[in-house]
C-alpha cells in the first residue's frame, strides 16, 4: 500500500467511527486538553536491537511527541500491553516508567494481556493554550525544522544489512530510546505557529501530510541532520535525499511568520536545542527539495 493511500484509509476509517474533526491533528483537543492514541505491533515496531523495556520507552515517547506537535505539554500517559509472558510485561511497564520519568508525566492506568504477539496502545494527555493541528498553515509562511532527522535513517540502513547499528552509538541510542525536544509543544503555540506536526513516519511524508491539510506546497531549502546520518551516508554512498525520508526521529515541523518564526528560533537558542528555518510555503499542494519533487515515501502497512 502507497503511504497515499494509507491516508485515504485512514481518513476512511475516521468517517465511519465519526472522528473525522480529529484527522488533521496530532492530538485532538478537549477543551484546555490534548488527547492522543498511538499503537504499535511488536513484529512492526520493535527494531532487533531494542530490548522491551525500550520498546515501552519508545512507545510512550511517541504519543508525547504528538501532543507537544499539537501545541501542549504532557501531563500523563495510561497504556494496554499485550505480551506472550510476564517478563516482557514487566519489562514493558519498565520502559514506560522510566520514559513517564524522563519526560516528567504521570503514569495514570496501566492494563495487561496475554497475547501470542506482544502489542502496545499508549494514550496520552496533555494541556494547551492553544492547540495546533496541520490545517493551519498558509502561503508565504515559513517552515521551521525542530530536532534532528537522520537517527531512523541510520536504522534503515543497519536493517537493509548495508552497515553496523554498533559502528554508530547515538544513532542505536536514540532509535532504541529517543529524546526528542517534547517541551518544545506548548511554546510553538505561544510563538503564534500556525500548524505543526511531528515525523514518525518519515519527514518528507509529514511535510507531505501538512501540505495536504493546510492546502499549500512546501519549498523544502535545507534540512538539520544527525552527524551519523550524514557520516552513514558517505559510509554507504547514499544520495542526500535519502535523509529526507528518515523516519521516528521525532523530530517537529512547525509554520509560522517571521515573528512566530523567530520567537521559536530564540527559544530553541536558550534552551540548547538544534532549530532552523529550512524552508517556505506556496500556493499548490506537495513538497519539493531545491526544485525537486519529493514524493511522500512514508511508513505504511502491508495491506493490499
Amino acid at each position: 500500500m502507497s503511504f497515499e493511500r494509507w491516508l485515504e484509509l485512514l481518513r476512511r476509517l475516521a468517517e465511519l467511527s465519526g472522528s473525522l474533526h480529529a484527522l488533521e491533528a496530532d492530538a485532538s483537543p478537549f477543551a484546555d486538553l490534548l488527547l492522543n492514541i498511538d499503537g504499535y505491533s511488536a513484529e512492526d515496531s520493535r527494531l532487533p536491537w531494542m530490548s522491551w523495556s525500550d520498546w515501552g520507552w519508545k512507545a510512550t515517547v511517541a504519543a508525547l511527541a504528538d501532543i507537544a506537535a499539537a501545541g501542549g505539554r504532557g501531563a500523563a500517559v495510561a497504556y494496554s500491553v499485550g505480551a506472550p509472558s510476564a517478563e516482557v510485561l514487566e519489562e514493558v511497564a519498565r520502559g514506560v516508567g522510566e520514559a513517564a520519568a524522563w519526560a516528567g508525566v504521570r503514569v495514570l492506568k496501566s492494563d495487561a494481556n496475554r497475547s501470542r504477539e506482544g502489542w502496545i496502545d499508549v494514550v496520552a494527555l496533555g494541556y494547551t493554550t492553544r492547540p495546533l493541528g496541520r490545517s493551519g498553515a498558509r502561503p508565504g509562511e515559513l517552515l521551521i525544522q525542530v530536532g534532528l532527522l537522520g537517527y531512523g535513517l541510520v536504522a534503515t540502513l543497519a536493517m537493509e544489512g548495508r552497515l553496523e547499528i554498533a559502528e554508530f552509538p547515538e544513532s542505536l541510542e536514540y532509535s532504541r530510546r529517543p529524546k526528542p525536544p517534547l517541551e518544545l509543544g506548548h511554546r510553538l503555540a505561544e510563538c503564534g505557529a500556525t500548524a505543526a506536526i511531528d515525523n514518525s513516519d518519515g519527514w518528507a511524508a509529514s511535510l507531505y501530510q501538512l501540505s495536504l491539510a493546510s492546502g499549500v506546497r512546501v519549498r523544502l531549502e535545507s534540512y538539520l541532520a544527525a552527524r551519523e546520518a550524514l557520516e552513514a551516508l558517505g559510509a554507504v554512498g547514499g544520495a542526500e535525499e535519502e535523509v529526507l525520508h528518515s523516519w521516528e526521529d521525532y523530530n517537529l515541523a512547525a509554520a509560522g511568520g517571521r515573528e512566530a518564526a523567530e520567537c521559536v528560533l530564540t527559544y530553541c537558542r536558550k534552551k540548547g536545542i538544534p532549530c532552523e528555518v529550512v524552508g517556505e510555503l506556496k500556493e499548490g499542494r506537495g513538497v519539493e527539495f531545491r526544485g525537486k519533487e519529493l514524493p511522500p515515501r512514508g511508513w505504511s502497512p502491508p495491506f493490499s
